[in-house]
């Protein structure tokens, strides 16, 4: 009837996502539970990194110090996780060339997306995917090579439309997606 949907803990997560907040078992592993390379992560590639700025002005040992040390000397990260908004008109067209209305407001996932490069390469993943009603947009969290990640660059974002994937249009944006002013004023 009246496209009516509950929200509760959902407008909550699209909230997290929004601010650009990670979420343990959805945007990144526990390290303790993290058994392969592929699922453990550091902190530059969570976008943490910012944490250990002063890194170099601090003699404090713990655990991973070295590895992040030489992760940052030799340029050795896999990923950086970004910020994704994907193109608005691409999106509709997509959908209303497979004769649907494009849907938006109970749009929101917390799972893995293929992102492809222009060549249509495999080169990423997104991990929460929603269409903000504040922002007006499609937007995700995801994890692409340093070599893609620099706002601006557009990948290509696999979803499903009628049951068969289709790559849309998206491009890499600065997080947080919405930061008001009153929060940091």
């Amino acid at each position: 009837g009246y496209n009516i949907l509950m929200m509760g803990t959902r407008a909550l997560k699209m909230a997290r996502v929004e601010a650009g907040l990670l979420l343990l078992d959805v945007d990144f592993s526990s390290a303790r539970f993290a058994w392969t390379d592929a699922q453990r992560e550091t902190p530059d590639e969570l976008g943490l990194g910012w944490m250990l700025n002063k890194l170099d002005q601090d003699d404090r040992a713990f655990i991973g110090r070295s590895a992040i040390e030489a992760e940052r000397k030799e340029k050795k990260s896999r990923w950086r996780t970004v910020g994704l908004a994907v193109d608005f008109h691409a999106y509709e067209k997509i959908h209303r060339d497979a004769g649907i209305m494009p849907p938006k407001d109970g749009v929101f996932h917390e799972e893995t997306y293929s992102i492809y490069g222009q060549d249509g390469a495999y080169v990423g993943y997104a991990t929460s995917y929603l269409y903000s009603s504040l922002l007006k947009r499609h937007i995700a969290l995801a994890k692409l090579p340093p070599s893609l990640a620099q706002p601006g660059q557009e990948v290509l974002l696999e979803i499903m439309v009628i049951h068969k994937p289709v790559k849309v249009l998206a491009r890499v944006v600065d997080m947080p997606f919405y930061n008001p002013e009153r929060k940091t004023s």
